[in-house]
């Protein structure tokens, strides 16, 4: 099972017998089976036939709608309502504040850890580079997160925490990028852009994953509720910006992989990954996903996974986790 990315102006994706027909400007650009998809992510105007449409959702394949310049647009699903009690039991909890505070408190925790991680990671390769205190400081905010009572003063350690992070984060990138803070509508550099962009894929595979499992993607419990706002994906997107988008960022960018005339600046609208920026920042971006990694599951043992894998896997313990009391467990890295 895979994911489509389908992208540009004048594209069109159509239906031949089980088959999608992705063409562009009246070119054939590729054939895809439904059988072999599990999700189809369209960037930007791409227009999509009635038939095309149909099998999609009668196939259970999950179509996001990102902006060309990557904003989560909306996602497509079947109109079916055999997850009511599901999410039944999802808005209740949404309404237990000592359970959207546990279950708050645990990602963010793991966001700190992973955050931690990270930059424990970059100081061991490189033992010059002065990250010592950040590494202090992100262990002081994880540890100060079990003491707080309320949402807002949780948010606020996590707000803490970010700030010491990205600051290191600045001294991880290369010399041929600089980054002196997290900014994001727009965003005005391009380690900012390419962070943007994968938070932004990662919370649509995060939304696939949970509505997979029967819960509303717009109900979450540390990201409160608004307008269009994906909240439940945005709760779970926290445990995997660190493992998945920013270590990915960090090697694109170190390695050359990517490079200042893969971006356009926009001006008003800000900085944005070119056409062949975005193709290659996919491409490795579908790699990591996919990829096969040990997770330890014991004091000895560990299991081979794919992040993918561990998107259902986490999807499942949260609903899981508002269906049956279970305390939920996130994903962290060590």
């Amino acid at each position: 099972m895979t994911t489509l990315y389908v992208k540009g102006y004048s594209t069109y994706i159509g239906l031949v017998s089980k088959r999608l027909k992705v063409m562009r400007a009246g070119s054939l650009v590729e054939t895809v089976r439904l059988r072999d998809l599990e999700r189809v992510v369209l960037l930007g105007n791409v227009e999509v036939s009635g038939p095309a449409m149909a099998a999609l959702l009668d196939n259970g394949i999950d179509v996001v709608l990102l902006s060309h310049s990557g904003r989560f647009r909306g996602r497509l699903e079947p109109a079916e309502g055999k997850s009511v009690l599901v999410r039944q039991a999802q808005f209740r909890k949404h309404d237990d504040m000592e359970f959207r505070l546990r279950v708050g408190r645990a990602i963010v925790e793991a966001k700190i850890q992973n955050s931690r991680s990270v930059v424990q990671r970059y100081l061991r390769n490189h033992p010059d580079c002065n990250l010592g205190e950040a590494v202090s400081r992100l262990q002081f905010c994880r540890e100060n997160v079990a003491r707080q009572t309320t949402l807002d003063a949780l948010l606020g350690v996590e707000g803490d925490a970010a700030k010491v992070y990205f600051q290191a984060f600045g001294s991880m990138v290369g010399s041929e990028f600089s980054f002196e803070s997290r900014t994001r509508r727009p965003p005005r550099d391009p380690v900012n852009a390419l962070l943007s962009f994968g938070y932004t894929l990662l919370t649509a595979e995060l939304a696939g994953a949970v509505a997979a499992e029967g819960l509303d993607i717009h109900v979450g419990f540390l990201h409160e509720l608004a307008h269009g706002r994906p909240s439940l994906a945005l709760d779970m997107v926290e445990e995997f910006r660190q493992p998945i988008v920013d270590r990915l960022v960090l090697s694109l960018i170190n390695r050359g992989v990517l490079k200042r005339d893969h971006f356009e600046d926009r001006g008003q609208a800000g900085v944005l990954l070119n056409d062949t920026g975005r193709d290659r920042f996919i491409g490795f971006y579908h790699h990591a996903l996919d990829a096969e990694f040990g997770l330890r599951v014991g004091h000895d043992d560990a299991e081979k996974t794919t992040y993918r894998e561990l998107f259902r896997r986490q999807a499942r313990r949260m609903r899981e986790a508002v269906t049956g009391g279970a305390d939920y467990e996130p994903f962290t890295i060590r």
